[in-house]
């Protein structure tokens, strides 16, 4: 479980201005993540409940099932094009209505399964 940000503001003017969009994306704290769990933990990866709440309201809520790709046709594909390690992390996209503002001070949680697994309060 993990939260890929992007930084909408630095994204906005790295279109405009024709530069890589990795300087919205890769930034000290976007993407906090929980520590891995074992897809043993897990009896169909087709049939998996994820939610965030942001200060206590859900925000997103959706199912593995609603994925256009399933996991193994995602790996696939990226293997095709580039070396995968242990360890590498695949962040798959946002639910849809998913992606909002975080605001200093707000209270993130992300469940699977009803599992909170992440939990904290943006700095």
């Amino acid at each position: 479980m993990g939260i890929d940000y992007t930084a909408t503001d630095i994204l906005k003017n790295v279109r405009e201005t024709k530069q890589p969009w990795e300087l919205a994306k890769y930034f000290d704290g976007a993407a906090p993540i929980f520590g891995f769990k074992s897809i043993t933990d897990y009896q169909d990866l087709a049939d998996i409940n994820f939610n965030l709440k942001i200060n206590g309201k859900e925000k997103q809520k959706s199912n593995t099932a609603f994925m256009i790709h399933d996991f193994a046709d995602i790996i696939v594909f990226i293997y095709e094009y580039m070396t995968l390690q242990p360890g590498d992390l695949i962040f798959t996209g946002t639910p849809a209505l998913g992606k909002g503002e975080i605001f200093k001070g707000d209270q993130l949680q992300c469940s699977i399964n009803g599992e909170l697994l992440l939990d904290f309060k943006m700095i």
